[in-house]
């Protein structure tokens, strides 16, 4: 699992917010994995990318939280998610 923090907000990332992340997940470990209380109130948001982005793949799972001030979006890249290979 690859994660990666990024002080943006929701609006500067490609994301798909009806999408699920590629790969094998739970909500509860996508959201501890960022970071995030899974029982916070508002509950934090998983989505997907919709298109690569900084280097991250197309499916990777994007988490926000609300527990900061500060933008943030924490993207989470599952070790079984399918590969994208060049033709």
């Amino acid at each position: 699992m690859k994660i990666q923090m990024h002080r943006l907000s929701l609006q500067q990332v490609p994301v798909d917010l009806f999408a699920d992340p590629d790969g094998t997940w739970s909500y509860e470990s996508l959201v501890s994995a960022a970071g995030f209380d899974p029982e916070a109130v508002p509950p934090p948001l998983v989505a997907a990318l919709s298109e690569p982005w900084c280097g991250h793949p197309e499916g990777a799972a994007v988490v926000v939280g609300s527990n900061e001030s500060d933008p943030c979006v924490v993207i989470v890249e599952l070790e079984d998610a399918p590969a994208i290979r060049a033709a």
